[in-house]
C-alpha cells in the first residue's frame, strides 16, 4: 500500500437531519455538511478537456460533438447533493459559450485508480485515490486561464461528505487530513461522482471558490494515448533527471527530448528523482512544465493542420475523461472553446498554492497567508500575477527582508484591492527552452 495513501474518516448518520436553506453567500457545500469553524488563515494535465477545447474549438463541431459525447464517461446527476448560489450552465450550441459573461471554475483530478489498464501502468492497488488536483479558472472575459496546482499533501479541513446518492443519506465526519484524502473518503463506495464531489466540497471549504459539481477526472491510460496521438511532446530537460527509486523508468539526459506517452507519464508521475526532496511539491513544477509543452504542441501548425492528429487527440482525450456537472456536455465545452479560440499559450498561467512545512509532521504542508490572497484574487476574477516586466524572469526576486517580492514587480491591476500573492507563475511558454539551445 502507498505510504501516502489517506485514511478516510468513519461514516456517521447525517448530523444535520433534513437540513434547511443555506446561509446567504455560502458557496458550494454538501447539503448536510458540517465542519469546524474556519480559522483566520487558511496535477497534472491542464484538463486535457481544456487543452482540447482551446486548441480544437472549430474542430470539435466538425469532428462530431455527439460522437465525442459518446466517448466520455459521466457521473450522473449530483444536483440533489449540492447547494449553489447560481443557476449553473445552460444548453449551448457548438459555437455558443454556455457560461457567457461569468468566470468558470472547475477541478481537474488526476486519478490514481489502479484497476484495469491503469493497474498495468502503475501497479494494482485497491481503493479510489487521487494523485493531483488542479483548480482551473477561466476569466469572465475569456482573456486568460489560470491553473492552480493544489499539493496533495496539504493539510486541509475536509467537510462532511455524502457517502451515497441519497440527499438525506450517510455522511462522513468532518476531519483534517491531507487534501487527497477527500477523494478516497468520498469514493469509499467506489462511486467516482461522490469522490469528486467530496474533493470539490473540500476546495470550497478551504478556499471559498465555488466549483459546484464541475470536475474532470483523468486517468493514466488515457493520458498516454493523448500524448501519442499528437506524435509525442518535445521538452527541454536542463539537467539530467532519473527516478532514484525506480518506481518509473524515468532516466533522461540533459537536453531536448521527444517524449512518447509512456515517457511523458513517467516524467509527470515520478516523485523520487535526482536532486529532489521526494515531496509532492517538487514534482508539481515538472507537471506544469509538461502541461505547457502540451499546450504549445496542440496549438502548433503541426497538429492543427493534421486532421489525423486532431481526431486522435480528441478520441483519446475524451476516452480518458470522467466528467460531471455542466462540463459533461461536449456541446457546452465546444462553445467555450469557440469563444476562446484565439487564446495564446502565454495567457495560460500556472501557479502552485503557497505552502510551508507543517512543524513536526513528515511530508505534510500548510497553506500560507499568500494562499488566502491567491483565492481572493481568483474569486475577484483578477489575474493571480501581473504581467512580468520586459526582460524579467518568472521567478520572484527576494526583497530587502529576504522574503519573496511580488512576481515581476509592479502593482495590482486597477479595480481590485486584493494584494498580489507571492507566487511563482509559469506560462505555457517555457523559459527553460533557452537552456537547451
Amino acid at each position: 500500500m502507498d505510504p501516502d495513501a489517506p485514511h478516510p474518516g468513519s461514516a456517521t448518520p447525517d448530523p444535520a437531519g433534513a437540513g434547511g436553506a443555506e446561509p446567504p453567500g455560502r458557496r458550494l457545500a454538501p447539503r448536510h455538511a458540517s465542519s469546524p469553524a474556519r480559522p483566520r488563515s487558511t496535477s497534472w494535465t491542464l484538463s486535457l478537456v481544456l487543452v482540447a477545447v482551446l486548441a480544437f474549438a472549430g474542430s470539435l463541431a466538425g469532428f462530431g460533438v455527439l460522437r465525442l459525447q459518446g466517448n466520455v464517461r459521466t457521473v450522473g446527476d449530483l444536483g440533489a447533493l449540492i447547494a449553489r448560489d447560481d443557476e449553473g450552465g445552460s444548453t449551448a450550441t457548438p459555437d455558443t459559450d454556455a457560461w457567457e459573461g461569468r468566470p468558470l471554475n472547475f477541478l481537474v483530478i488526476g486519478s490514481d485508480d489502479r484497476g484495469g489498464a491503469n493497474g498495468e501502468i502503475g501497479g494494482v492497488v485497491g481503493g479510489m485515490r487521487s494523485d493531483t488536483a488542479l483548480l482551473v479558472h477561466v476569466a469572465a472575459d475569456r482573456s486568460r486561464v489560470e491553473v492552480v496546482s493544489i499539493p496533495r499533501d496539504s493539510e486541509v479541513r475536509i467537510p462532511a461528505c455524502h457517502l451515497d446518492r441519497d440527499p438525506a443519506g450517510r455522511m462522513s465526519e468532518p476531519t483534517k487530513d491531507k487534501f487527497n484524502a477527500a477523494f478516497s473518503l468520498g469514493g469509499a463506495s467506489g462511486d467516482p461522482g461522490l469522490a469528486g464531489l467530496c474533493t470539490a466540497a473540500t476546495v470550497a471549504e478551504n478556499t471559498g471558490i465555488d466549483v459546484g459539481a464541475d470536475f474532470a477526472i483523468v486517468d493514466f491510460a488515457g493520458f498516454e494515448g493523448m500524448v501519442d496521438a499528437i506524435g509525442g511532446v518535445r521538452l527541454c530537460v536542463p539537467e539530467a533527471i532519473r527516478d532514484t527509486h525506480r518506481n518509473t523508468d524515468l532516466d533522461l539526459d540533459a537536453g531536448w527530448h521527444d517524449l512518447t506517452g509512456g515517457q511523458a507519464l513517467d516524467y509527470v508521475r515520478a516523485r523520487y528523482v535526482t536532486g529532489s526532496d521526494n515531496s509532492d511539491t517538487q514534482r508539481i513544477p515538472r507537471q506544469q512544465k509538461f502541461i505547457g509543452a502540451v499546450v504549445r504542441k496542440v496549438t502548433s501548425s503541426d497538429v492543427l493542420t493534421s486532421p489525423r492528429s486532431v481526431a486522435g487527440f480528441l478520441e483519446q482525450g475524451t476516452r480518458a475523461l470522467t466528467l460531471s456537472g455542466d462540463l459533461a456536455s461536449m456541446r457546452s465545452l465546444a462553445g467555450l472553446g469557440w469563444r476562446m479560440r484565439g487564446l495564446d499559450p502565454e495567457q495560460v498561467t500556472f501557479v502552485t498554492v503557497p505552502t510551508g512545512p507543517k512543524p513536526g509532521s513528515a511530508g505534510r504542508v500548510l497553506w500560507t497567508d499568500d494562499a488566502d490572497l491567491l483565492w481572493q484574487r481568483i474569486a475577484a476574477d483578477e489575474p493571480v500575477a501581473p504581467e512580468p516586466a520586459p526582460g524579467s524572469t518568472s521567478t520572484p526576486a527576494p526583497d530587502a527582508t529576504g522574503d519573496q517580492a511580488t512576481p515581476g514587480g509592479g502593482t495590482p491591476p486597477a479595480g481590485t484591492d486584493v494584494p498580489q500573492p507571492a507566487v511563482t507563475p509559469r506560462t505555457a511558454e517555457d523559459p527553460d527552452d533557452v537552456l537547451c539551445g
